[in-house]
């Protein structure tokens, strides 16, 4: 049965409790960690097995409301940040019966071996993986899903280290599944390594365990040597040298050595840093080291001597056993203890190397494991430890450690940084090398925090304020990161905060959405806004923002600047607010008008913060935000004022802007090109454009600007090519926009021969022409 609930005055019925402790999660949790949450709860809690409770309704109401909140990225951010009353009470969960939590409700959340994915993970972790991914997408109301699903789960098993096993519930995620065009349930589609393909393969043959492994198993690539006696001898002997552990499987007469497929997978799981050998021989010839027939498999560690200390396995006869064996060998990082964690941070403040990778975990499975044996292989220059947070739970409290495995780098300087990823190798690795470099970037702490943004701090800040379960955050992460290589820590430091750890301070300093980005310079706060969350872009705000282009107007200069200013000037003014959205929008966009235009001495761009200048922006009428004003020439003050409506992207602003320049780009018919082009005394540069070419539209303005650097040395003319076609194919234009300057008398002769221009920007333009225009033209004269 199917009840309707409501969120009808929820927070005054139940006196704010925590979404998070209602569902016994941290608030970092995952989508599959807050599935498996709810479900275990809706199965013990339901009102269907709870007859005997007369709250049970209510008590259930607020668990489905919790999960309803927490399982949205939405509402889940208003929630992290508002609490209930952030919420639309009006919106209207629902519930189910009690058998659905029991048999469809995420059927494989509580697999291990199997990784539930939500699209998000499918873009991040599938596409382009290192590993082969076989899943299975599926409805938890298809009763063929259910069949398979114990198949599918002993796949999983057999197969873990060998492939990766997914899960997708199209009911939960069913804009992924009408992506990938899932048509009928279960359909299952594999995706080979290294693969960039969206959509996979799909798997057509009987879903049956042999069918199924026998596909993967073809499927799976990888290299085993079989040796001779006397090739096994030279490796005995030490007659060649092993640079690689080596497992050698021992095949005998009547005795077990692994089929073929376990060989496979055994070797598909060690990959890359244990070589997978298999040994025939006959009992009398199998060497002198093998002289126990129960041994079936010999692992020999790489050579750092002359002396072989070969490790002999007997009677192992299943694949699992043999893994762990391997494994046992295998060195891995050490375990610190939280004494010997503070001592490496410590020395790592008084020196510039030596960086840390450190592994926090409580337990072990088989993919982790392996992750940690490689890890040596990949960062030979990195120290790598561990720290098991059961026996040192204080230390990873202090460090805001509430998830496991989890990965952390202590950086050269005594900066730490924790990963967000995914805990596959390659992505582990490359966070250790990325991290390492970055070692002007913080995990901040609280007090640090509260330092920085009540000035306390003298020093400069670039904050990224994010939530780990936000994907936008994810993804600008690494950028924040690669932005913070630009600059010396003298200059600007980079500091995140974790809003699921530091909620509190989140709210309190009035965080309203992930991520958010801040330039914290004393008692100024100027936030990062760029559609394009680039380290490119990261970099040119801060360097805008604390060297600024843009003039900053306030009560006490805008008398003297802009009231008295000179008659010959312009002056363009943004009129802000700093908590308004469009003018945070607007903040790059204005940086790049202010930068095109700053050669020219009679431009001036301006800004006015009206949050802090309430009065000021009340005595210039401003009663929206942003408002962009222009003050032209020839006017006296603020008497003449001209207010821009156009789109707030950067070329729209400047094509508006030049058009109150005082030299002018005219734009001539065809018929006057031969008088005002070929049998001009001056020097001309056409612009041969068309008006729905957008290269054209951008060059526009720069080309004006240019016209303003040029005056008195070169005409500045632009021709309509689709008005004018016939004129266009004369100079031989093939494309647009395309510049042609026409000053040496061969230029003359018709409208093809004029020297074509390559600049895309004014100050290009100006230099490209400056030298090759004849010497009669460069005459000097008074500036503009």
């Amino acid at each position: 049965m199917r009840l309707a609930v409501f969120f009808v005055l929820l927070s005054l019925a139940w006196a704010a409790e925590d979404y998070y402790k209602l569902l016994g999660i941290e608030r970092s949790a995952d989508q599959r960690e807050i599935r498996k949450a709810f479900k275990k709860l809706a199965v013990t809690e339901h009102p269907d097995k709870k007859t005997d409770d007369p709250d049970a309704h209510e008590k259930f109401i607020k668990l489905t409301t919790a999960y309803e909140v927490l399982k949205d990225p939405e509402l889940r951010k208003k929630y992290d940040l508002w609490g209930e009353e952030g919420l639309d009470n009006n919106k209207r969960p629902q519930y189910q019966s009690y058998t659905y939590y029991q048999n469809n409700f995420g059927i494989y959340d509580d697999d291990p071996q199997i990784v539930t994915l939500s699209r998000t993970d499918y873009y991040d972790s599938v596409v382009d993986s290192d590993k082969m991914w076989f899943i299975n997408f599926y409805s938890p109301q298809c009763s063929h899903c259910h069949t398979l699903a114990p198949v599918w789960r002993k796949i999983a098993k057999a197969l873990e280290g060998v492939i990766r096993i997914g899960a997708v519930n199209c009911e939960d995620d069913w804009h992924l599944c009408n992506e990938i065009q899932i048509r009928s349930y279960p359909t299952l589609m594999w995706y080979p390594s290294k693969s960039k393909e969206h959509y996979g393969h799909k798997y057509k043959d009987v879903k049956d365990y042999e069918k199924l492994m026998k596909f993967v198993m073809s499927k799976v690539e990888t290299k085993i040597q079989e040796l001779n006696v006397k090739a096994w001898e030279n490796l005995q002997n030490g007659n060649q040298t092993i640079k690689k552990p080596t497992l050698v499987l021992i095949c005998r007469k009547d005795h077990y050595c692994f089929t073929w497929d376990e060989r496979k997978r055994v070797a598909s799981i060690f990959d890359t840093i244990v070589d997978v050998k298999v040994l025939n021989c006959q009992d009398d010839d199998c060497g002198s080291l093998l002289t126990d027939t129960t041994t079936n498999a010999v692992y020999l560690p790489a050579q750092t001597t002359s002396e072989l200390k070969p490790v002999l396995f007997e009677e192992l006869y299943e694949l699992e056993d043999l893994v762990k064996k391997v494994l046992d060998q295998l060195p891995e990082p050490k375990d610190i203890s939280e004494e010997k964690f503070w001592e490496i941070k410590s020395q790592l403040e008084k020196k510039s190397n030596g960086g840390w990778l450190v592994c926090f975990y409580i337990g072990h499975a088989t993919e982790f494991d392996v992750t940690l044996k490689k890890l040596p292989t990949l960062l030979k220059d990195v120290n790598l430890a561990k720290v098991n947070c059961g026996r040192y739970s204080s230390l990873c409290k202090n460090l805001n450690i509430n998830y496991y495995p989890l990965w952390g780098v202590l950086k050269p300087g005594g900066a730490f940084e924790t990963s967000h990823g995914k805990s596959n190798l390659n992505e582990v690795a490359n966070f250790a090398k990325s991290s390492m470099k970055a070692t002007n970037l913080w995990d901040l702490s609280k007090d640090q925090i509260d330092s920085i943004m009540s000035s306390g701090s003298n020093e400069p800040w670039f904050l990224d304020w994010y939530a780990p379960w936000c994907p936008p955050c994810m993804k600008f992460l690494p950028e924040f990161r690669r932005a913070s290589l630009q600059f010396d820590p003298s200059v600007v430091r980079f500091g995140t905060i974790d809003c699921t750890k530091h909620s509190d301070t989140c709210r309190q300093y009035n965080i309203r959405s992930y991520p958010t980005a801040m330039l914290i310079n004393g008692t100024t706060t100027t936030y990062f806004s760029a559609n394009q969350r680039t380290w490119w872009y990261i970099t040119e705000f801060i360097k805008e923002t604390m060297n600024p282009t843009v003039i900053r107007l306030t009560s006490e200069n805008f008398e003297k600047k802009l009231v008295k200013k000179l008659i010959r000037d312009i002056w363009v003014v943004d009129y802000f607010a700093p908590w308004c959205g469009p003018c945070r929008q607007l903040a790059p966009e204005w940086n790049k008008v202010a930068k095109a235009l700053k050669e020219l001495s009679f431009v001036k761009i301006a800004s006015v913060d009206c949050e802090a200048d309430r009065t000021l922006c009340r005595e210039q009428a401003v009663d929206s935000y942003p408002t962009i004003r222009l003050y032209p020439k020839n006017s006296v003050g603020t008497k003449k004022v001209l207010e821009y409506s156009g789109s707030r992207d950067h070329v729209s602003m400047l094509n508006w802007i030049t058009n109150f320049f005082p030299v002018e780009v005219r734009e001539i018919e065809d018929w006057r090109l031969d008088q005002e082009v070929l049998q001009s005394d001056e020097a001309v540069l056409v612009d041969y454009y068309a008006p729905w070419c957008s290269h054209c539209i951008s060059l526009e303005p720069q080309f004006a600007i240019a016209a303003q650097m040029l005056e008195d040395k070169v005409r500045f003319v632009k021709v309509n090519c689709d008005n004018y076609r016939f004129a266009c194919r004369k100079a031989e234009i093939r494309g647009y926009p395309s510049l042609k300057l026409y000053a040496f008398e061969k230029d003359r002769k018709s409208l093809s021969a004029g020297l074509r221009l390559q600049g895309t920007t004014a100050a290009q333009i100006r230099d490209e022409v400056l030298n090759i225009l004849p010497e009669k033209y460069l005459v000097e004269h008074d500036e503009l």
